[in-house]
């Protein structure tokens, strides 16, 4: 905080008063501030060899000599800002890290296998609340697993108005669903130097798009059509895919 405005963080508690030295995210506006911050201090790196999601900063190169570059520019960026990192946070000359919900190695990407554990013991959902933190989770990784929006097609459906009655339909979705995520595919790292393929599928339920590169999955692309669409030509919902594809 500026000395100047760490008067005005002043609470009381039953242990006197106090004030905030550090900036906490619980102030309004706080969040936004401090990720505009972190923006600008890194907007050379950005998305060259440091991506920065609020105050988690990951710095990633091809070679363990480009590494030590890297954490150089870095560190030296953030004292000259006078920001300020926690050690036992830190961890240098990482070959696989988590990093906001996915494993990240040389080998690709995958799914965070504890956030797996966690669907795998989902429950079968008994309100609309827990459907909706289920399909939330899995949303989340919907770029993991091919027909996606196919596949939750009937658990969405619930989610409308006075339309929640779990019936066997729902749960075999519900089951194929879990069942597709645990066999989640380690997707590739995306190389722009190298060519992209892109394939499309349509069919009267959904619509699906799988993006590659060396033979290897970039990542997949799914929606489901409603009663409109799923009425269209072929020639129609195939041209949707591919519309679909380009706008994602």
């Amino acid at each position: 905080m500026r000395e100047e405005n760490i008067c005005k963080t002043s609470f009381r508690t039953h242990h006197g008063h106090f004030e905030l030295k550090v900036m906490p995210f619980g102030l309004t506006n706080a969040p936004a501030t401090f990720r505009a911050l972190m923006n600008s201090v890194f907007a050379e790196f950005l998305r060259k060899f440091v991506l920065v999601f609020f105050v988690d900063i990951l710095i990633y190169s091809a070679t363990m000599s480009d590494h030590c570059l890297h954490l150089q520019l870095v560190l030296s960026l953030l004292r000259s800002h006078k920001l300020y990192a926690m050690r036992k946070k830190c961890f240098f000359g990482q070959s696989q890290i988590d990093y906001l919900g996915h494993t990240i190695s040389a080998e690709g990407v995958s799914t965070d296998t504890s956030k797996i554990e966690v669907m795998q013991k989902w429950p079968v959902p008994n309100s609309l609340k827990a459907l909706r933190g289920f399909l939330g989770l899995t949303g989340y990784y919907r770029r993991f697993i091919k027909h996606y929006g196919s596949i939750n097609k009937t658990l969405t459906q619930l989610l409308k108005k006075d339309s929640f009655v779990w019936s066997a339909e729902a749960e075999v979705a519900f089951h194929e669903l879990k069942q597709a995520m645990c066999q989640a595919p380690v997707l590739a790292l995306p190389d722009f130097t190298k060519t992209f393929y892109l394939e499309t599928d349509a069919s009267s339920r959904g619509v699906g798009v799988v993006l590659s590169q060396d033979g290897r999955l970039v990542a997949f692309l799914s929606k489901a059509l409603g009663p409109k669409h799923s009425d269209l030509s072929i020639y129609e919902r195939e041209y949707i895919a591919i519309l679909l594809a380009v706008t994602k």
